[in-house]
């Protein structure tokens, strides 16, 4: 009897549902302005999501440009330095960070050190419309 009784507590210990536990969820930032101050904005109507990795060759720097529209930009790899021409700042950025980039500012990204940077970005535009516009020279 104490046999049938083991085998019948066992079966109920295997057929048990699992326990479903909750996803964790860490907020890596909370953002109001871009880097350099200004308001997030969104497009009115409709927006198409673009989401893109970026690699910049370690020492290259990109063109100069400017977003016409929010981008954010989450650095997976590799260090960066941010230089708005328009402001007269700059800024580094390094794995782990966020970069709620600068709208409608000229600027210019430089990869600081030996390996390449690695960035993940986020663009928010109404359908069709550019994310990126290069300075002519």
């Amino acid at each position: 009897m104490k046999a049938a009784a083991f085998a019948a507590a066992l079966l109920l210990c295997v057929a048990a549902p699992a326990v479903a536990q909750a996803p964790e969820t860490v907020v890596l930032g909370r953002y109001g302005t871009t880097n350099t101050g200004q308001p997030i904005l969104g497009p009115d109507g409709p927006v198409e999501v673009t989401v893109s990795r970026v690699t910049i060759p370690a020492g290259a720097s990109l063109p100069v440009h400017k977003h016409p529209h929010q981008r954010l930009a989450y650095v997976e790899a590799g260090h960066i330095r941010v230089t708005n021409l328009d402001t007269g700042t700059s800024a580094e950025f390094k794995p782990g960070d966020t970069i709620v980039e600068a709208r409608d500012q000229w600027h210019t990204g430089t990869a600081l050190g030996d390996t390449p940077t690695v960035l993940l970005v986020i663009d928010q535009a109404p359908p069709g419309a550019a994310t990126t516009v290069r300075k002519e020279p």
